[in-house]
């Protein structure tokens, strides 16, 4: 059976995102010896190669994501690592959940097909029937959060950024759902500052009625 990792951030205070609900404000108060710095870009680089299917949800942010890294394809300043990030998100099967998305939305991107948000779990359980590479989700805190309390996520990874999101920030996770998590490795990245944690999730068993 095929797994799904989620690849995903967490704020030194927990969030996921700051007030603004967006990322770059984040950065403002990114220590100076941080700046430049691309291990993390190679890390992510690593875990998209690996994977079969990449998962995004939201039809903005979605879209966004996919034309950001077709912008990079052309980019001259964009750095190797990010080139070769751009050229594997344009090949790799992906999966976008969203009620909202048209086939003129995903025109151009071919290898990108629309799943409705009711149909996520089950299409997430057809995925992963059988051999093969990982089914990989990065971001879609909504989407994965829904899928863990299901039973679906076999590994978190999970990077810790020295920053901080202020108290109305979003938090990672939804609610508490009955799962277990067993740190399987760690990554330390001294040019940044961030530490990787690797979970293996498992689905706590039913207590059975007395």
């Amino acid at each position: 059976m095929r797994s799904l990792i989620v690849s995903n951030f967490i704020t030194l205070d927990g969030y996921y995102e700051d007030a603004s609900r967006t990322l770059v404000p984040l950065f403002e108060y990114q220590h100076p010896d941080y700046h430049g710095d691309d291990q993390f870009d190679h890390s992510n680089l690593d875990l998209l190669q690996a994977a079969g299917t990449l998962i995004l949800a939201g039809h903005v942010s979605a879209l966004n994501n996919l034309r950001y890294w077709q912008g990079v394809l052309d980019d001259p300043d964009a750095t190797d690592v990010r080139r070769a990030y751009a050229r594997r998100i344009a090949q790799i099967e992906t999966v976008i959940v969203s009620d909202h998305l048209t086939p003129d939305d995903l025109t151009a991107f071919p290898n990108a097909r629309a799943i409705r948000i009711a149909d996520a779990a089950d299409t997430v359980r057809a995925l992963k029937v059988g051999d093969g590479p990982p089914i990989l989700i990065i971001l879609s805190r909504v989407l994965w959060n829904g899928l863990l309390a299901r039973g679906l996520v076999d590994e978190l990874h999970l990077t810790t950024f020295p920053l901080l999101a202020g108290p109305d920030g979003t938090p990672l996770f939804t609610g508490r759902p009955p799962v277990q998590f067993r740190l399987i490795r760690t990554r330390t990245f001294p040019g940044s500052g961030n530490v990787l944690n690797v979970y293996d999730v498992s689905r706590l068993a039913p207590v059975a009625a007395s």
